[in-house]
């Protein structure tokens, strides 16, 4: 069996798979189950109305009774089976389309917890299939079994016995009436293109939102969005059923509209028999629409068939999906939480045989957790088994006492991943993905810390604007930013970040760990292999060996085994033109700052109008630059090839004016400007607090001690002063007259040429 189509266990099979069909269907069908019987049952009234009829022709035409009563009986009972048969199939289209929706959504939910989500055993195309096109067989066999199927076997019963007992003689024009009805579909068909093609971009919508959980599965489970992926997919839903609705109103208007020609067919051989008097046209009138009624029912009969079958083959599919193993284990049972100080990691292991610790180590709550880690222990792995969101070897994480995969405590675990892939949605949507009710006011807090204030300038809405496929719109570094955003505002206890390049560098990674802890009850738990950022954290959780050391990173430092982890995590070696412009003193301290970044063909190193927060060096690959013209089109303008700077970061509030992406497979070295900045002034060695603040003043204009209160993240505002006024006094600072903040040049002819050559990147 292909890695594809996974193996499903099938039960209670008839050899056409009917009696399995409806066993799956049954809670789907259990909400409309009346309007489905109610459907029936005008049907067969339908059915048998449409048989007397053939009888009340025969007496009329062979003079029995008052003429005139009994034509009218008959119009009667053309109307009232006509009237009945197009409400029947309303009914049940209507409720073939609410079924179809109860299950798109149920596997949908299905997909959110099982290995498909990462395309483990099924490609992402099959997954999307499953949502779509089965779902659609399957609601087509339950439209089709109400208005054609059931009530297509019973007209064959009835008439055959009516045709039998009125003893039928030859048929008459049994071609013309098939030329007529082919004729009248032809004309209804093409007015249905339009609800056909509409439907199928509707259904297409409905795929588009799989693929981006599916794109986006890690964020989407680590950070709790469940929930809002399913509304957002129930909302496309919705809109399937009504086009669905729309495209079966026209199918109904089809089969009525073949249903009246008939009768007129049949007024017109009536008439003609009472204006000749022949005696014998009533019994080929009724012969004949009783031969017409079998026929149809048995060329409804092998369509009906095969769609039932194509359903229980949908079915069989589907079950792919909401019969596998769940992705990840969810303990069940009572959730009674006992309020324990800490995260307890317990006889953890991530791999088979290598246990990364024995016994039981406690995490503290609330403040940052540095998590570092020696060589061959997956950091990324480890923090998504800490998270809740991967089963571990062996061992578990607990939280308040429970395992952190119930999915109570999963709730309030947010991970962050790696992979900043968001959706088509709007900055403001993502920033209420959570289901946490928060104001604009702090919404625009949060965008200041984190960096991404200047996308209220977003064309297109600002804030409102659509993002795009993945949030396509956005750089990598925006996305990120805007998923620690989503953090910051969210609920969650527990807040896990992987390895992501904005916590590459101390000074960049302040505003949005300031962010993230700015409700003293939130703990953070980041990945880092920076041991200033180390350093900062509250404590430090170090796996090495068999082993956890926790404890803060001063009191680790006392350990030969946590040093020698560090030392482990120096590079080789960095390409020495990155820096051949730093002051010599300060290169070995901006060298473990440097970082190795990966951009796919297509990707957004950076976007027009963002920040220009790092200094970018390509080590491999090409890079095409971008502008927009005086309409919005975006124009290439130039590439870049490796061994280049790429983008201007020379002024201070400097805004790239260019896009730049990636024209192939690219790695690039990046530094932030705040740590390029500083290392240029000679600033790397100054205490950290020091740093932030001058960092502040070289990134804004001059500003005063006031203003500058609010715009350095991570200290207080009286800590933020106090420093400002000992700097200023230690002539590290300059305030004019009007109050304003600057920093004294004192830098050699080297340094000189450094910030002229700063300017011209």
């Amino acid at each position: 069996m292909s890695a594809d189509m996974p193996p499903a266990a099938h039960s209670h099979r008839s050899g056409a798979g009917t009696g399995e069909l409806i066993g799956f269907l049954a809670p789907f069908v259990r909400p409309v189950r009346r309007r489905l019987v109610v459907a029936l049952a005008l049907a067969g009234i339908s059915v048998f109305a449409n048989a007397v009829i053939p009888l009340r022709v025969d007496a009329v035409l062979a003079g029995e009774g008052n003429s005139v009563v009994v034509a009218l009986g008959i119009v009667a009972l053309m109307a009232t089976s006509l009237l009945l048969s197009n409400v029947s199939r309303w009914l049940s289209y209507r409720s073939a389309a609410e079924i179809s929706q109860s299950l798109s959504e149920h596997v949908f939910g299905r997909t959110l917890e099982s290995p498909m989500l990462r395309q483990q055993g099924m490609r992402r195309p099959s997954v999307i299939s499953r949502h779509t096109s089965d779902v659609d067989r399957i609601e087509n066999a339950v439209d089709v079994t109400v208005t054609e199927g059931l009530p297509g076997a019973g007209r064959i019963v009835v008439s055959l016995a009516l045709l039998l007992w009125i003893e039928p003689k030859a048929g008459l024009v049994t071609l013309a009436a098939t030329v007529v009805f082919l004729i009248l579909n032809g004309r209804i068909s093409r007015g249905m293109l339009a609800r056909n093609k509409a439907r199928l971009d509707t259904s297409s919508e409905i795929g588009a939102v799989v693929d981006e959980s599916i794109t986006a599965g890690r964020n989407l489970t680590g950070m709790n969005l469940n929930g809002w992926m399913r509304d957002r997919f129930s909302e496309r839903a919705s809109s399937l059923r009504l086009a669905t609705q729309e495209q079966k109103r026209e199918a109904s208007r089809l089969t009525s509209a073949a249903r009246f020609t008939g009768y007129s067919a049949l007024l017109a051989v009536l008439i003609i028999s009472i204006a000749s008097g022949g005696s014998d046209v009533g019994a080929i009138a009724a012969s004949l629409l009783y031969i017409e009624a079998v026929v149809r029912g048995l060329e409804s009969l092998p369509p009906w068939l095969r769609d039932i079958r194509l359903g229980v083959t949908s079915k069989r599919r589907i079950e792919q999906i909401t019969r596998a193993n769940p992705r990840v284990t969810r303990p069940g049972g009572a959730v009674e939480l006992t309020h324990e100080a800490s995260l307890v990691l317990r006889d953890l292991a991530l791999n088979p045989g290598a246990p990364l610790m024995f016994g039981d180590v406690s995490v503290p709550r609330r403040g940052t957790i540095a998590v570092v880690t020696d060589l061959g222990v997956s950091t990324n792995a480890l923090l998504e088994v800490l998270s809740g969101d991967s089963d571990p070897a062996s061992g578990c994480v607990l939280f308040d006492g429970l395992d952190v995969r119930q999915p109570a405590i999963k709730r309030r675990i947010m991970l962050l991943t790696d992979d900043p892939v968001l959706m088509d949605a709007s900055v403001n949507a993502h920033l209420r993905a959570p289901g946490v009710t928060v104001s604009d006011a702090e919404i625009a807090k949060v965008l200041d810390m984190v960096g991404l204030s200047h996308l209220r300038d977003l064309a297109g809405g600002g804030l409102d604007a659509p993002l795009g496929p993945q949030a396509e719109r956005l750089s990598m570094h925006e996305r990120q930013r805007l998923m620690i955003g989503i953090a910051a505002l969210g609920d969650a206890d527990v807040v896990v970040l992987q390895d992501l390049p904005i916590l590459a560098d101390p000074d960049s990674a302040a505003p949005a760990l300031a962010a993230l802890t700015r409700h003293g009850e939130h703990t953070v738990v980041f990945a880092t292999a920076n041991v200033e950022l180390a350093a900062r954290a509250t404590s430090v959780m170090a796996a090495i060996g068999n082993e956890i050391f926790v404890g803060p990173h001063q009191m680790l430092m006392e350990l030969p085994e946590y040093i020698a982890a560090w030392e482990r995590q120096i590079p080789g070696g960095v390409d020495a033109r990155i820096l051949e412009s730093i002051p010599e003193a300060q290169r070995e301290s901006l060298r473990t700052r440097l970082l190795n970044e990966h951009f796919r063909a297509g990707e957004i190193l950076y976007r027009a109008g963002a920040p220009a927060d790092r200094v970018m060096f390509i080590v491999s690959g090409r890079v095409g630059v971008f502008t927009d013209d005086s309409d919005g089109q975006e124009h290439l303008i130039a590439e870049i090839g490796a061994g280049n700077f790429c983008g201007d970061v020379g002024k201070a509030d400097a805004r790239r004016t260019e896009t730049v992406r990636a024209v192939n497979d690219t790695m690039v070295r990046t530094l932030s400007v705040e740590a390029w900045s500083a290392g240029v002034m000679g600033l790397l060695d100054s205490d950290p607090a020091e740093r932030m603040v001058m960092s502040a003043i070289l990134r804004n204009d001059h500003p005063t001690i006031e203003k500058l209160s609010h715009l350095v993240y991570g200290l207080g505002v009286d800590e933020v002063i106090a420093i400002a006024t000992e700097l200023i006094e230690a002539g590290k600072v300059r305030s004019d007259d009007a109050g304003r903040l600057s920093i004294p040049m004192r830098r050699r002819a080297r340094a000189h040429s450094v910030l002229d050559q700063l300017a011209d990147l």
